[in-house]
């Protein structure tokens, strides 16, 4: 896979990325959000691994299996962040994140990458719709969310059942490609009145 902005390239990583990605991973930021990125003790040594782990997924032509893609300035040929896909096996929704090098945020490299990851995907695997979670106390992520076209559907809180209490709020997105004919898009601030048994959605009362 092989996508091109206006500035950046979007691709599987390479080996000769390892010492890079392993900067993504040990970024401050990062760690603040997401210290479970690759893994929570990852170490620089681990990075090929992962890298050749990412290119068996891609090359078998796998789309669900958790993996990374890097986001390279067209400029430098640096590799700036990086874009972590997924298939969600609770939800069965394909999920789009993104960390990137403290930096090179706030210029917005993550939103251009993201925006044209979801249309290339959706396009491509005949998709409706991207998905996208981030901490509620990570502003920069909410607005890179919704630069790239995602829009808020609802705020959740999720119950930690081995801990038996109420874990961290997050925000849950979804982006709808631009080529999308479903007709119904629901999100947390649109009237909903259930679907009948015909699978066709109900007139409201």
């Amino acid at each position: 896979m092989l996508i091109e902005t206006t500035r950046l390239i979007v691709r599987p990583f390479r080996e000769k990325d390892a010492d890079t990605l392993y900067r993504i991973k040990s970024d401050p930021q990062v760690m603040e959000f997401c210290p479970d990125f690759l893994d929570v003790d990852a170490k620089q040594a681990d990075m090929p691994g992962y890298i050749r782990a990412f290119q068996m997924i891609e090359e078998s032509g796998d789309t669900d299996t958790w993996r990374c893609y890097a986001i390279e300035s067209r400029e430098t040929g640096e590799v700036l962040g990086a874009l972590t896909f997924c298939k969600q096996k609770m939800l069965h929704e394909y999920d789009l994140g993104w960390m990137m090098i403290s930096s090179y945020t706030g210029k917005g490299y993550a939103s251009e990458a993201a925006e044209a990851f979801a249309e290339y995907f959706c396009r491509t695997h005949n998709v409706d719709y991207l998905t996208a979670v981030m901490d509620v106390d990570n502003p920069a992520s909410r607005r890179t969310a919704e630069k790239s076209g995602f829009r808020l559907f609802e705020k959740r809180t999720v119950y930690d059942y081995h801990y038996n209490r109420y874990c961290d709020d997050y925000y849950y997105f979804r982006r709808y490609w631009s080529g999308c004919t479903l007709k119904g898009r629901y999100y947390g601030d649109s009237p909903y009145y259930g679907r009948s048994t015909s699978g066709k959605e109900e007139e409201p009362r």
